[in-house]
């Protein structure tokens, strides 16, 4: 179990289960939103095979975890790869595993993380940047997934990011894509996702 202290909340979090709770309420974890919204399809793929995926991401995340704290180079062709986009787009890392909180009408609806805040000479401002190793990328999921954390970020932080970028590594394949700021389809994501799920604001009294 993990423990945050965020904005006078308390914020835990069971990576077993992926649960958030705030001030001892579960919220929902943002990537359930994107899940919501846009369903993904696993039915026809062995799990054995979904769990070996997620490994091999956490593996990554790990390595480059490990080269950004502590300058620890791990000789692996997909950290090979992260290193050849840093060299090529000369972002540097500002922030990691960035918790937030997602806000409704002053009441915390959901919570998540992503990654890490990025800047670069090429780039005005900061930049929120996620890593994703899946084999495909779904434009859809992953463009709602990294502006419901940008508004997330400024909602908890009070400060604006300026773009959204996915870190793509998957054996030696490496891109470091530009993901679209959508303010007006977020919000409609959002306002549907509580349509289905209101929000009990008696808790909050």
């Amino acid at each position: 179990m993990k423990l945050y202290h965020i904005n006078d909340h308390e914020v835990t979090f069971d990576p077993k289960e992926h649960q958030y709770t705030v001030d001892g309420f579960k919220v929902t974890n943002i990537s359930k939103i994107v899940d919501e919204i846009y369903p993904r399809n696993h039915k026809n793929i062995d799990p054995d095979i979904l769990k070996m995926a997620a490994e091999k991401g956490i593996e990554l995340k790990h390595m480059i975890d490990n080269f950004e704290k502590q300058g620890v180079k791990t000789y692996h062709k997909e950290m090979q790869g992260y290193l050849a986009l840093k060299t090529q787009h000369q972002f540097t890392v500002q922030a990691q595993d960035i918790v937030v909180l997602l806000y409704h009408h002053g009441a915390v609806i959901g919570a998540g993380s992503f990654d890490m805040i990025v800047e670069s000479p090429y780039m005005k401002g900061k930049g929120l940047a996620d890593v994703k190793r899946m084999k495909h990328i779904n434009q859809q999921r992953l463009t709602l997934q990294l502006n419901l954390y940008k508004l997330a970020y400024e909602q908890t932080y009070k400060q604006k990011l300026h773009y959204l970028k996915c870190i793509h590594i998957r054996n030696r394949h490496h891109q470091y894509l530009d993901i679209m700021i959508d303010k007006n389809a977020t919000t409609a994501a959002l306002n549907r996702f509580i349509e289905n799920h209101p929000i009990n604001h008696n808790q909050y009294i």
